[in-house]
């Protein structure tokens, strides 16, 4: 299996030194719109099975913020057919339960009514429907399905413009995929829905509530998004997942959890002709969507000054630098893509003079993400403690100057264009990268995006650099961040407080 993983990369490493990077690749849409690329390998014994939603925290809002991760784990709650002994038992019990549900939550809003026996007394009433449910509920089905047969890699992931629902199965066991995500996206029901609803609480509490990296991250990333819905954190506000309901969800789904939204990802050893056959006998009569899709209109404006955001708390000191940067297609990602790889990592210009130089930081890096709409790029930098922030500041801006000012050596572009050429093949050399990154430039625009990559950035020339530097990456338009631990002071006036308490 090593010996053909190899040859596989070593084939695709030759191609993408080229100038003409091709993969065999089927490419098709059902007549409902759903669209599949299937990458066929019969040296592999099995098949990275992928379904993509063209869905995430972008088409969210007010109230909905979160809903696309919510589903996520909705998704192996099962369908009317999955999951369950008797799907048609269930549907009274979750009806009573919605029904005290919307109780509960009209009481809460009328907080001075709600008392504590009446939160008893509904809260025992929605466990006792939840216990008499769980009796006809078969927990964790899709998994074991997928497991007893193989199946790896099993997962799912939410981000800001897509969900992905995906497992590896041995090629003679195919047929299962096609069967269980045709069922979910055909009948997905919602059951254990408001319990489920409390885990993702649990979870934003965790990650974000009571981490400081987690609340930084999201009140920066709001901050740098003055407009674009990218500013939504994927998870979801707290307060918009405590009002989740399952009408709420039934809506959300109908909307945007159908054919026309998704793409099938197929890359292993399959056969184009059956696949395409297989896929059309179980997708191709699930109805598009009632209403199609609107895509998000909304376009960040052009950054004014200098945004600049400091937190306090048990952490680690830290400062961020980012900037906006357009939206996919444009050529200047592929500069920035090389301008990152002149920050970035251990022979970077920002690690040698902070880290090595200066001693000022333990780690810095950059990193040029490119989206859908408006992107944005980012430099990072971990300060030793008792490090001036400033100074790191005065230093980063010193360097972005010099490559706004002038191009950089034929070497520097050399190395750079052979790391970013190489960690390219890099994420190919699995069916499963492979498969990730063919869905992705199909979100951004098409599938056939992934084959001109290399040669794009070969294109790059250095003294194309100083320019594009120069417009995005000036830090007088920035969003600045700085994660900074508690004021001593402040720390000592709360331990006397705590000492007089005791």
């Amino acid at each position: 299996m090593k010996k053909i993983i190899l040859v596989f990369v070593l084939i695709l490493a030759s191609l993408a030194y080229s100038s003409d990077f091709q993969l065999p690749v089927t490419y098709d849409t059902l007549k409902n719109g759903l669209r599949y690329i299937i990458v066929p390998d019969t040296n592999v014994p099995v098949v990275s099975c992928r379904l993509y939603y063209f869905m995430g925290s972008m088409y969210e809002g007010p109230g909905t913020s979160g809903l696309s991760h919510m589903y996520e784990h909705m998704m192996f709650k099962g369908t009317k057919h999955l999951g369950t002994s008797n799907y048609r038992k269930e549907v009274p019990i979750m009806k009573k339960i919605d029904t005290l549900e919307a109780k509960i939550s009209q009481l809460q809003q009328k907080n001075e009514e709600f008392t504590d026996s009446m939160k008893t007394i509904l809260h025992d009433q929605v466990m006792t429907l939840l216990n008499q449910q769980r009796k006809l509920i078969k927990k964790d089905e899709i998994w074991e399905i997928y497991q007893n047969n193989g199946g790896t890699q099993l997962n799912a992931w939410t981000a800001d413009d897509m969900t992905a629902y995906i497992v590896t199965l041995p090629r003679n066991k195919v047929e299962l995929f096609y069967w269980i995500e045709s069922d979910r996206m055909r009948d997905p029901i919602l059951r254990e829905f408001y319990s489920e609803r409390e885990v993702v609480t649990e979870e934003r509490r965790m990650r974000y509530e009571n981490r400081a990296i987690g609340k930084y991250w999201e009140r920066l990333n709001a901050l740098f998004y003055v407009a674009h819905p990218y500013r939504l954190p994927t998870i979801g506000w707290m307060s918009d997942i405590q009002a989740y309901t399952r009408k709420k969800m039934e809506k959300h789904v109908k909307k945007f959890y159908t054919p026309d939204n998704a793409l099938i990802v197929m890359v292993g050893n399959v056969d184009p002709v059956a696949t395409k056959a297989e896929i059309n006998r179980y997708f191709g009569s699930i109805p598009r969507a009632k209403i199609p899709k609107q895509e998000v209109v909304t376009r960040e404006p052009e950054p004014v000054g200098t945004t600049r955001f400091t937190m306090r708390d048990d952490a680690e000191p830290r400062l961020d630098m980012i900037f906006h940067t357009p939206g996919y297609p444009d050529d200047a990602l592929y500069k920035l893509d090389i301008i990152e790889g002149i920050f970035s990592g251990r022979s970077g210009r920002l690690f040698r003079r902070l880290v090595d130089k200066e001693g000022l930081c333990t780690d810095v890096g950059a990193g040029n993400n490119i989206r859908l709409h408006n992107g944005e790029f980012h430099i990072w930098a971990e300060l030793k403690t008792g490090t001036d922030p400033g100074k790191v500041e005065k230093i980063i801006r010193e360097e972005l100057r010099k490559v706004g000012q002038k191009r950089p050596t034929e070497k520097e572009i050399m190395r750079i264009t052979n790391d970013i050429r190489m960690s390219f093949i890099s994420g190919l050399k699995s069916l499963e990268g492979l498969s990730d990154r063919l869905a992705w430039f199909e979100r951004l625009r098409s599938w056939k995006d992934l084959m001109s990559y290399p040669s794009h950035i070969t294109a790059v020339k250095p003294e194309e650099i100083p320019a594009v530097a120069a417009k995005y990456l000036d830090p007088d338009l920035a969003t600045i961040g700085l994660l900074l631990p508690k004021k001593a002071a402040a720390t000592k006036h709360n331990d006397k407080k705590s000492s007089a308490k005791k």
